[in-house]
């Protein structure tokens, strides 16, 4: 996984968002995950196309985060929700 990695959602996900934060229902494992309302727009933007770059650029021109932090905890949560099969990377 690069900065420029696009990612789209997995087939088997189905999502679902109440007051500004999403669940993820992994219909194959049966698991749900839960994301915050940062993780839910991290997960909007990346599912929209936008690579890891450009979603940091996003949450930096909206929030008071340290880049190096920022850059750290996006590519911390997609990996994870990649590594539990939630994401796909398309390149």
């Amino acid at each position: 996984m690069t900065s420029m990695s696009r990612f789209e959602a997995s087939g088997h996900v189905v999502q679902c968002e109440l007051a500004g934060e999403a669940v993820l229902l992994d219909t194959q494992e049966g698991l749900y995950f839960g994301l915050d309302e940062i993780g839910t727009k991290i997960w909007s933007m990346t599912t929209s196309g936008l690579t890891e770059t450009e979603v940091c650029d996003h949450i930096e021109a909206e929030y008071d985060v340290p880049r190096r932090r920022l850059e750290m905890d996006v590519r911390q949560l997609l990996s994870e929700l990649s590594e539990r099969r939630l994401l796909i990377p398309i390149n």
